[in-house]
């Protein structure tokens, strides 16, 4: 793969997979926490195992949710500093969407922590900071697909999509215990499940999963300029919605490794990525000759960079037997 060749990022790859494994084991917590609401068992399963794995299930997503901040915080792509992690406002990159994230973990914190201390808090004030859980999930579930690099690509939509079926059918099961009693509250709670899971669908299809989502987003310009603001406006000429083939050649030196991509379907457009000997990355884009954007790029099996207001992310990326390079280019 090139992407090997060109030097991925390390703290890359932990963002992501730390942020969509806290999701999953958030997801476990969830239908877990349900299971133990009505204190369910089955021959095989005692009640003591749903509430032990409940319990340590939170503490292990909580280490990956560390995991996760930390290598926000030192990857330096989105220039997030500890406060943009403890405070929901404020943030330069992706503001609401990285917001609902910090939203979303410190309401797990103050559930983990008042599980932790639940034999010196009062049974309500207990149950009542616990039901947090049921708000901090479905918030993260939206930072993820509003702020995730990885929304678009199929394994990414078919495990958030798990992780919604998981939590909505056991919530209906919670819902539909003790039936016909409270039928009112049990109906209402139904009616809002059903209505949140087709909202979610709705919305993600309206807007990440669409073309300029990046820009919508509140990515911030000075990302495609490779540094600080600039006091010229930077007008971008790259379109949004391309879907072409790559083509091109791979050199190295001493001190650092380029592939240079021409798009199989407007020659005029080139596309040179260029790897540092210590992991960092550019992306210069060109038409006939005159650059577009010549900016930071983040490196893995696939390459992401900000040229303008737009996303550019060149992947499926591999070098064949003649030492010719070939990938896909998405903008959006």
């Amino acid at each position: 793969m090139l992407g090997a060749t060109l030097g991925p990022t390390p703290f890359w790859y932990a963002t992501r997979g730390s942020g969509y494994t806290a999701l999953v084991l958030l997801s476990a917590v969830v239908v877990l926490g349900v299971v133990t609401s009505v204190r369910w068992s089955a021959p095989g399963w005692p009640r003591f195992l749903s509430q032990s794995l409940h319990r340590n299930l939170s503490l292990l997503a909580l280490l990956f949710l560390v995991v996760h901040v930390a290598a926000s915080i030192i990857d330096p792509f989105a220039g997030l500093t500890l406060r943009d992690a403890v405070v929901p406002a404020g943030a330069t990159y992706r503001p609401l969407w990285l917001g609902l994230g910090v939203v979303g973990l410190e309401l797990f914190v103050a559930v983990l922590l008042t599980s932790l201390l639940r034999r010196h808090l009062r049974f309500w004030a207990w149950r009542a900071v616990h039901l947090l859980s049921y708000a901090s999930w479905p918030v993260a579930v939206l930072h993820g697909i509003g702020t995730g690099t990885d929304t678009k690509s199929v394994w990414a939509i078919l495990l958030v999509l798990a992780c919604v079926v998981a939590v909505a059918v056991a919530m209906v099961w919670r819902l539909l215990q003790g039936w016909p009693s409270l039928v009112l509250l049990r109906v209402v709670g139904l009616g809002a499940t059903a209505a949140a899971a087709v909202a979610l669908v709705t919305w993600s299809a309206a807007g990440p999963l669409q073309p300029g989502w990046a820009a919508a987003a509140g990515t911030p310009a000075d990302l495609l300029r490779g540094g600080g603001p600039s006091s010229a406006p930077q007008v971008p000429a790259l379109a949004t919605g391309l879907d072409d083939t790559l083509l091109g050649t791979l050199s190295q030196s001493a001190s650092s490794t380029t592939a240079t991509f021409t798009d199989t379907r407007d020659n005029s457009l080139v596309f040179t990525v260029v790897v540092a000997a210590d992991g960092s990355g550019t992306l210069q884009v060109t038409r006939s000759g005159t650059t577009l954007c010549d900016v930071r790029a983040t490196v893995t099996e696939r390459v992401v960079a900000l040229c303008g207001t737009v996303q550019v992310t060149l992947l499926n990326l591999f070098t064949d037997d003649s030492g010719r390079v070939h990938g896909t280019v998405q903008t959006q």
